[in-house]
């Protein structure tokens, strides 16, 4: 298993605090209430929310879905928060 770098903690980070802001803008609820209203396990959704846990691609869209957005509106504001120059890996 990869290890966490500062590099993927900070996009952790980002993509939470992304999630967190299209809850509470587009949905207008609590993270508790989404994921009991869309059968979500609400702790993975608070570390999802919180940048404790690398997320799965599935998991995203799902919650991208209970928000009522598309996954592509998520990843666009992650790019522009992250900046062009961003990088995971090393090269």
């Amino acid at each position: 298993m990869r290890q966490k770098t500062d590099k993927t903690r900070y996009f952790n980070k980002k993509l939470g605090e992304i999630l967190k802001t299209f809850r509470r803008t587009k949905a207008n609820c609590t993270s508790a209430k989404l994921a009991d209203d869309h059968g979500m396990d609400k702790g993975n959704l608070c570390r999802m929310e919180n940048g404790i846990i690398d997320s799965r691609i599935s998991n995203v869209w799902m919650v991208a879905e209970a928000i009522g957005v598309k996954l592509s509106d998520i990843i666009i504001a992650l790019e522009k928060e992250l900046g062009s120059d961003f990088r995971l890996g090393d090269k």
